[in-house]
């Protein structure tokens, strides 16, 4: 699929683990000498503290590797940070080994003995549906088309007869990536979150067929900022529309959710405004101007 993907004109690198490759990657170096790609392989394991620059990929392709990893949550927060969008399989359960079956909308998963499954001690995590989706959105994920095939009812972790699979369609959200950041904002930490300038704005692109009601910003305040400066008021408008504004007189985590109406038959650009009535100076050896730090920004 790779050379597939470079025959349409794309840029495309293909990442693997001689060690666990059954032809010690051979068989894709053969194959771009014969094709005479362009390709770029990388040998790295995906089970290591390895890492890709961010925003180096639009789209990474994770078939079927996600059971064979022992760290899955390291590998899919780096990807998240890489890539736009990933097309992600995996074997799900929905019963454990014997038959019982998994207690219904709990986020689990099945940790494999050495060659319970098919003989092969490379498999170590099988998810239950909701553990998988919790996964996802807990490594920055965003689920945009979901569906599973083969044994729908009866799946378990062991048994090759009831094998089922999830198919997903995921755009990354680390650094509030699946929004426009227009101003304002500085670049995202490590885990994703961003430090905000007094004023800063976004622009939320919505299709025809979308329709939001809800914002909900979550929002760390530091003790230094409200040490300095006293409480601090955050306004926002929504297409020259104001909406309530919220206080923040407590340093820690803070969820904001307000009321939008972002509907209508064509695709639309909504501008986002933010204002702070104060905003922080850090000193000497750091002279930017800092507002909030802003974890995640989702629309409803």
């Amino acid at each position: 699929m790779s050379f597939l993907f470079e025959s349409l004109g794309c840029r495309v690198t293909a990442i693997d683990n001689p060690v666990t490759n059954h032809s010690g990657m051979r068989g894709v170096g053969a194959l771009k000498k014969q094709l005479q790609s362009s390709i770029e392989i990388r040998e790295i394991d995906v089970d290591s503290q390895f890492d890709i620059p961010p925003g180096a990929y639009g789209l990474s392709l994770m078939l079927g590797t996600l059971y064979h990893l022992k760290n899955p949550f390291h590998a899919l927060e780096v990807l998240s940070r890489a890539s736009q969008y990933c097309i992600l399989s995996t074997r799900i359960a929905r019963k454990l080994p014997g038959g019982a079956p998994l207690p219904a909308g709990m986020p689990l998963s099945y940790l494999l003995d050495a060659y319970e499954l098919n003989d092969d001690e490379s498999n170590y995590w099988i998810f239950s549906e909701d553990g998988l989706q919790r996964l996802l959105r807990r490594s920055s994920w965003e689920i945009c088309a979901y569906f599973t095939v083969g044994d729908t009812r009866h799946s378990d972790p062991v048994s090759l007869a009831h094998d089922e699979r999830a198919f997903c369609l995921l755009r990354s959200h680390y650094g509030l990536g699946h929004l426009r950041l227009t101003s304002g904002w500085y670049e995202p930490e490590q885990s994703g979150w961003r430090w905000t300038r007094k004023e800063f704005n976004l622009t939320l692109t919505r299709d025809a067929h979308q329709t939001y009601r809800r914002m909900s910003i979550h929002v760390f305040v530091p003790d230094a900022v409200l040490e300095q400066l006293g409480a601090v008021t955050l306004s926002a408008t929504v297409d020259g529309s104001a909406l309530q504004p919220a206080i923040f007189d407590r340093p820690g985590n803070h969820v904001i959710h307000r009321p939008v109406n972002l509907s209508g038959p064509t695709t639309t650009e909504h501008l986002f405004l933010f204002s702070l009535d104060k905003s922080l100076n850090q000193g000497r050896s750091d002279q930017r101007e800092l507002g909030i730090i802003v974890s995640s920004i989702e629309f409803d």
